[in-house]
């Protein structure tokens, strides 16, 4: 009756900001801003290092696929990441994957050993035969690969390979497509939106945080038609 309350345990480490939920990260984000505020200071540091935590996080782990969707083994779909299909790209661009951050989910562990040995034999710029094989965002300098992943991965660790991509901007996405950290929500030609889950938060989050970065005008915009 009269013994201390025994604080509960935490069930594990505080997960790094990489492995955060949308909320939760928001949260952070927040927290942040406020220390940097409060000494005067603008908000760039905080998500240019928030964008690039998250950028980090989701090209190590779609090397070992353990994201999108966590339990099923099976090729990549790029909207399932991001609904870019709703946007036409602006163009092409041909990219060293090792100037890049590269999200290439390799979903299979043969396909990944052969892609090993072809990559080590490639010379620098065979990669793809000069058709797109995935996308590219500007401003964030990401690669999402979807046509070659394992290829992909493996050109990029032995430091070779080009690849040519269709190439979008964050201020064609953002009238477009925003997000709440649940949904994705897509603005279609006629004006009607539609909406699909969103299965990678920190996909999400990315998307949030950079159009804040680049592109507050429309983030603003954004925020008004809700």
């Amino acid at each position: 009756m009269f013994g201390k309350n025994v604080p509960q345990p935490l069930s594990g480490p505080l997960p790094p900001l990489g492995l955060l939920d949308f909320d939760s990260t928001m949260k952070f984000r927040e927290t942040a801003l406020e220390q940097f505020r409060s000494h005067g200071q603008g908000a760039s540091v905080v998500l240019d290092w928030m964008i690039r935590t998250l950028l980090n996080s989701l090209m190590a782990d779609s090397a070992a696929r353990i994201f999108l969707p966590k339990t099923e083994t099976g090729p990549f779909v790029l909207d399932d990441l991001l609904p870019l299909s709703a946007v036409e790209p602006t163009g092409q661009a041909k990219l060293p994957l090792n100037r890049t951050y590269l999200v290439a989910p390799a979903w299979n562990n043969r396909e990944t050993a052969e892609a090993l040995r072809r990559a080590s034999e490639l010379p620098m710029e065979a990669l793809g035969g000069g058709a797109p094989v995935g996308v590219y965002l500007r401003e964030l300098n990401l690669a999402i690969v979807d046509a070659a992943p394992h290829e992909s991965l493996c050109c990029r660790f032995l430091g070779r390979g080009a690849v040519v991509l269709d190439a979008y901007s964050l201020r064609d996405l953002a009238p477009v497509i925003r997000t709440d950290g649940t949904d994705w929500f897509v603005t279609e030609a006629g004006g009607d939106e539609t909406y699909c889950p969103v299965l990678e938060p920190r996909m999400a989050a990315l998307y949030r945080l950079a159009l804040e970065r680049y592109c507050p005008d429309l983030l603003s915009t954004q925020r008004e038609k809700r």
